[in-house]
């Protein structure tokens, strides 16, 4: 159930870092801090999903 809830809410991350990716301007590398970490986010969730195979 945990494994599930992490998962959940790393997804959401995703979805709101993307949002705000595509929405914040080419200044202060706001873009470069975004996406990085939307890059960590997308990696846990990836980890979450291989640990469900396994389960």
């Amino acid at each position: 159930m945990e494994r599930e809830v992490l998962k959940r809410l790393a997804e959401k991350a995703l979805k709101e870092l993307d949002e705000a990716y595509r929405r914040i301007p080419e200044v202060n590398n706001g873009k470069a801090y975004l996406f990085r970490g939307k890059e960590r986010v997308r990696l846990m969730l990836d980890i979450l999903r291989r640990g469900e195979d396994d389960v």
